[in-house]
């Protein structure tokens, strides 16, 4: 099989085959010449030689033609179709812009998505530098050269950025940039792919901002808090200045919160952000009204349109210089709960897609706000709820002493049914008393005002008190109460009130379920944990109820028994545990009854405020 030349060999060859034909009529010239001037008799010959030579000498040039045209021929036409194949593929190419540069960064191709991209056309860039297309900024730092610099080094360079069009709009372009080496290692040049991500990196902004909102504004416990929150988000991710709107006890809409990116902008915005507006007037009054979208793409300071002369909203816009605005609702549901007003001052418009992303991200505040809202009703539920159990708290007392006064007296010893109705009474003196203490524990929990009174004191001691304060109920109920104390120390330093509330909780807990069963009360200690146990034959509890029972307002019945109560003793009694470091652990199986254990430390370690409990 015949080898395939190259281009190279055939022209070399060709070359030589020339040369060789030349010689060879040079030789036979040479040779006619030397006979003509030695021998003038044989002209004849000589003629005969010379057109011999001439022949050969034309063939040779023949052939040279022949080799060069059949060696370059093919390569003209591979040339031809490569332009052919690269100008039809940078024609075809229209959703990236492409160009090619020489090693000093000026345009030799630019395609029709170059110029459908950036609005310059071929003829505008060709020969010239991409130094345009940059920011003012980004060109004087150098760094379309730095790019191109760092691309000859490293072969390739993948960057961001902003890019500006002809029309001065700008966008946020990634660009491919690759250096073009010849076979000898010498830089012929680059070629530039840059694409549109504007709307990409939009996206992974909004979902980036969603996450810090969710993140900001989840925690926050009142309207300012959230608010100021809100408008430091949008500042300047989204917006040169952000007002957020909120109406007021007189029906007007007022500025809760303000955030600008200019400190001498946000000194002038505040005298038109303090005029009333009038009811049917466009702004964020008009916003909060109707709960529609208000979207002014693009704003001239100097000439607002007319619905917007002499208005609050528009001197806000001429007084800022405004270029863009965007206001939409705070909404949950059908009620609306404010405005919130994102102005552009710069090259930033707002449209559609913006529009959208704020709609969800004002959802999301409004939630925020509405949840402020009900977190500060329930605050104040609490602590009224704080306040009333406080106050009731002494004429129960003393309703419970003259209750034991009356039962106490002779004439209860003649009158049967006079004793059995003061103890009733007495009985749920000290139930109300309980609840009360309950519900005054529950307000400071909730409100973080738990405080710790801490004192030297012997547990051991404080559990014989509440069971001979409980004798007369057990013995009512028919439950034989045993305390048992072992031979331990059982001193420790606590809050005396609070133990006391818990051990009164777990006790009237085990009297409630444990009716006509013996209860018994155990107290014993090692080196640094001091432990109280609480256990009785009663009803028991199921294994999948036994984690929901200490939660707020939990209550669990054995099947066909219904027993009162809110919900909130064991409740009380796990938070009071865990405020002194301690746990509380249950056994219990269904027909077998309940073992509740509190272990405490010796010595309470940390805090002894107790912070903002937030249970199921």
């Amino acid at each position: 099989m015949m080898r395939r030349w190259t281009f190279a060999q055939r022209v070399g060859a060709g070359v030589s085959a020339c040369m060789l034909a030349g010689l060879l009529l040079l030789v036979t010239l040479l040779s006619v010449v030397h006979g003509l001037l030695t021998h003038t008799e044989t002209t004849h010959v000589a003629l005969r030689q010379a057109l011999l030579a001439g022949c050969v000498g034309l063939a040779g040039v023949g052939a040279l033609g022949f080799v060069l045209h059949h060696a370059l021929a093919p390569l003209h036409a591979r040339h031809e179709h490569s332009e052919q194949r690269l100008r039809l593929l940078m024609e075809a190419v229209t959703d990236y812009a492409l160009c090619f540069l020489d090693p000093n960064g000026r345009v030799t191709a630019w395609n029709a998505g170059a110029e459908r991209l950036t609005g310059w056309a071929e003829m505008d860039v060709t020969g010239g530098t991409l130094e345009p297309l940059h920011p003012e900024d980004a060109v004087a730092a150098g760094v379309h050269q730095a790019h191109l610099e760092r691309a000859a080094r490293e072969g390739r360079l993948l960057s961001e950025g902003w890019r500006v069009r002809r029309d001065g709009s700008r966008f946020w372009a990634e660009t491919l940039l690759t250096a073009l080496w010849d076979s000898r290692g010498h830089l012929r040049g680059f070629a530039e792919v840059t694409r549109d991500i504007t709307e990409r990196r939009r996206m992974e902004r909004a979902q980036a901002l969603f996450a810090e909102a969710g993140r900001v504004l989840q925690p926050l416990s009142g309207a300012r808090e959230v608010g100021e929150a809100l408008t430091r988000l949008c500042v300047p991710e989204v917006a040169d200045a952000c007002i957020l709107f909120l109406p007021s006890a007189d029906g007007q809409v007022r500025p809760q919160a303000v955030a600008c990116a200019d400190a001498q902008a946000a000194s002038r915005m505040w005298e038109p952000l303090l005029r009333s507006p009038h009811g049917d007037e466009v702004g964020p009054h008009h916003v909060v009204c109707t709960g529609r979208v208000e979207l002014l793409p693009e704003v001239d300071a100097e000439r607002l349109p007319q619905a917007l002369e002499s208005t609050a909203h528009g001197e806000l816009l001429r007084v800022l210089g405004v270029t863009s605005s965007l206001t939409v609702p705070l909404a949950v549901g059908p009620r609306v709960l404010g405005a919130l007003c994102l102005l552009s001052t710069g090259a930033r418009r707002y449209g559609q897609v913006d529009r959208a992303f704020m709609e969800e991200l004002a959802a999301r505040a409004a939630l925020a706000l509405d949840n402020a809202r009900l977190l500060a009703e329930t605050q104040g539920a609490l602590e009224l709820i704080g306040v009333a159990a406080h106050d009731l708290g002494n004429p129960l007392s003393s309703l419970q002493l003259r209750l034991r006064r009356l039962r106490m007296l002779d004439v209860t010893a003649h009158e049967p049914r006079m004793r059995d109705g003061l103890l009733g009474a007495e009985s749920e003196a000290r139930r109300m008393g309980r609840l009360l203490h309950n519900l005054l524990d529950l307000s400071r929990l909730s409100a973080g005002h738990m405080t710790l009174d801490r004192e030297d004191m012997d547990l051991a001691a404080l559990v014989r008190e509440v069971a001979e304060r409980h004798a007369e109920q057990a013995t009512a109920a028919g439950c034989a109460l045993t305390v048992r104390i072992h031979e331990d120390d059982t001193s420790g330093q606590w809050d005396r009130l609070r133990l006391d509330r818990v051990v009164t909780n777990l006790l009237s807990n085990a009297l409630k379920f444990g009716h006509g069963q013996p209860i018994d009360l155990s107290v014993h200690g090692d080196a640094t944990h001091v432990r109280v146990t609480v256990k009785d034959a009663g009803l028991g509890i199921a294994p999948g109820d036994q984690q929901r029972l200490f939660r707020r307002f939990e209550r669990v019945h054995g099947e066909g028994h219904h027993h009162p109560g809110t919900g909130l003793g064991l409740y009380i009694a796990h938070q009071l545990v865990e405020t002194h470091g301690g746990s509380i652990l249950l056994r219990s199986r269904i027909g077998e009854g309940a073992e509740f254990t509190i272990e405490l430390p010796r010595t309470l370690q940390g805090r002894s405020c107790l912070p903002l409990q937030v249970s199921a």
